[in-house]
């Protein structure tokens, strides 16, 4: 729904209201200093450096992720505050749920100050549990009435302002109580506040697979290989002033480019419905431009990736704006996104970004200066999280029938994330569907090894065990064929399966054949029929091979 830009659409910000005094509010968000472009979650507050006043710290779904707004303010009331203490019998030792009242010296209740203490006041937050109250410098002798959650009520005198005080529940006498003593190691700097832009850099924290050109070959081809260069892919229009003059500059620092190995390629959209009044023909443009680079049309399929990609990088999912640009690392992963004109002195420098770890990228990533928490179980969140999106993306693979990326990603959310039995099982999928794949394509070796990596983790996959043991059994390539093995695995396959499916029957006779036990592989063709009850083409195919086992001769399938 975030992404999406509805509810919780990432422009929840903070609000701030003043008390008028009678019975209203008035919204003061834009001058009370704390109107920034955060996206706002919980508020808790606390006289965090003793001064008297209350401080406020802010945490937010983006970055920064926590504010301490301290106050400053000059003022000439004064304060107590008051930390209660239940029981820990008929009241909470937190006192939760106990209310104090401020008794005047006249014993007046009009304009009553009361609060209430509470376990919780914000989303994932929680405010000191100190009771606060700001006074007129007019009081000097206060006494306050405590209702206590187990509807006892005390009376509490000789409070004197500028104080804190514990209050123990059933002991009438409060406990002053000193500020700590310990220097505030938070050092204050300037809450900066960024212009809005069109122009945006997103240094990618999650390396995303991406999509690699092939120029060799007609039309735009996706590569799963990767080469030993970096791959700019700049997305153009012929009516887009601002592409004309990012492409001016990309012709007159080609050299610049080419030596710091940046393969540069333009991807005209003109054709995609982008088209108007300025449209020329991207030939002409480039011809005029004297541009060095080759450019290509996109297509749909590719613009999908391309805006797949950015939206698993950005929150707030919008259409990718022209001109936008992917720097892709020479192992195929998307490293910058640029969106608007980028210069060439900075995508020099950011072809070192996918080069530094996990935790250097999202420092490399935030807007602002900071640090990351190195508490070990932050670091596994932090971990489980990096897993999760690369799963997620390659879920998006596997959806495209892409089935080399979707493998990527899960070969690294498993490192990320060992402990997952998801992640694993869905990796396993994958190398299975490959493999299957590869075979239909008569890449052997290449299925081999995808349908064992995929064994390593579902050895019980009986769909693989037989294909892997068919391979096996029946390959002429003699590098490949191992009835021995292939016989183990089919043998131990058709007991699971208790005798009674015919492809199992089917697969173990083919490598009874292949060892030479060509009466068992009769045995076995013949069970394998009697389970068909149809005439299929399956049937029939089993009815040929068992007359080449009668005939002593074993399947050998031809290499194309």
């Amino acid at each position: 729904m975030m992404d999406a830009g509805r509810s919780f659409s990432g422009n929840e910000r903070n609000c701030f209201f003043i008390n008028l005094g009678n019975g209203k509010f008035s919204d003061i968000s834009g001058i009370s200093g704390l109107d920034y472009p955060d996206d706002g979650r919980a508020i808790s507050t606390t006289d965090w450096d003793g001064d008297g006043d209350i401080d406020m710290w802010i945490s937010n779904r983006n970055g920064p992720r926590l504010r301490l707004m301290k106050n400053d303010a000059q003022q000439d009331n004064s304060f107590i505050s008051i930390l209660l203490k239940g029981n820990g019998t008929t009241v909470n030792k937190d006192a939760i749920g106990a209310r104090v009242a401020i008794i005047r010296e006249n014993n007046s209740d009009s304009s009553q100050q009361i609060q209430t203490l509470r376990a919780g006041q914000g989303f994932l937050s929680q405010s000191s549990k100190w009771i606060h109250f700001g006074l007129n410098k007019s009081l000097q002798n206060i006494s306050i009435r405590i209702n206590w959650p187990d509807k006892s009520i005390e009376n509490i005198k000789g409070i004197k302002p500028n104080n804190r005080y514990i209050i123990e529940q059933g002991n009438p006498v409060a406990k002053s109580s000193s500020i700590r003593s310990e220097k505030i190691k938070l050092p204050f700097s300037p809450a900066l506040k960024k212009t809005p832009s069109q122009i945006a850099r997103i240094p990618a924290i999650t390396l995303f697979k991406g999509p690699k050109i092939n120029l060799t070959k007609n039309g735009i081809k996706l590569k799963n290989d990767a080469e030993k260069k970096h791959q700019l892919l700049n997305l153009w229009a012929t009516w887009c002033g601002p592409c004309l003059q990012e492409m001016a500059q990309f012709r007159d620092q080609k050299e610049a480019l080419t030596k710091n190995g940046i393969e540069l390629i333009a991807l005209n959209v003109d054709g995609l419905g982008q088209l108007n009044s300025k449209s020329k023909k991207p030939s002409e443009v480039i011809k005029s431009l004297k541009f060095p680079f080759p450019s290509v049309p996109a297509n749909e399929s590719l613009m999908n990736i391309l805006q797949r990609i950015h939206d698993q990088n950005v929150g707030l999912n919008e259409p990718l704006p022209i001109p936008s640009s992917f720097l892709i690392n020479p192992d195929g992963n998307v490293s910058v996104i640029y969106k608007g004109q980028v210069s060439v002195k900075q995508i020099i420098e950011d072809t070192n970004h996918s080069l530094k770890g996990l935790i250097e990228r999202i420092k490399e990533s935030s807007q602002f200066a900071g640090s990351t928490i190195k508490h070990p179980k932050a670091i596994q969140r932090l971990f489980e999280h990096e897993a999760s999106l690369n799963s997620r993306h390659a879920k998006n693979w596997f959806s495209a029938g892409e089935m080399r990326g979707a493998i990527h990603h899960y070969e690294k959310a498993s490192k990320l994330n060992p402990k997952s039995k998801e992640i694993l099982s869905n990796l396993a999928k994958c190398y299975f569907n490959l493999a299957t794949q590869m075979d239909k394509q008569k890449m052997t070796i290449e299925a081999l090894q995808f349908y064992k990596k995929g064994l390593n983790i579902q050895p019980q996959n009986s769909a693989a065990r037989n294909n892997l043991s068919w391979i096996l059994a029946t390959s002429s390539d003699q590098k490949i064929r191992n009835p021995k093995e292939a016989l183990r695995i089919a043998s131990k396959l058709n007991a699971d399966t208790k005798n009674k499916v015919p492809q199992v029957l089917d697969t173990l006779a083919a490598a009874q054949a292949a060892s030479g036990q060509f009466d068992n592989a009769v045995e076995s063709a013949l069970t394998a029929i009697s389970k068909l009850k149809n005439n299929t083409d399956l049937k029939k195919n089993i009815q040929n091979r068992l007359n080449l086992y009668k005939q002593k001769k074993a399947l050998s399938m031809p290499i194309n």
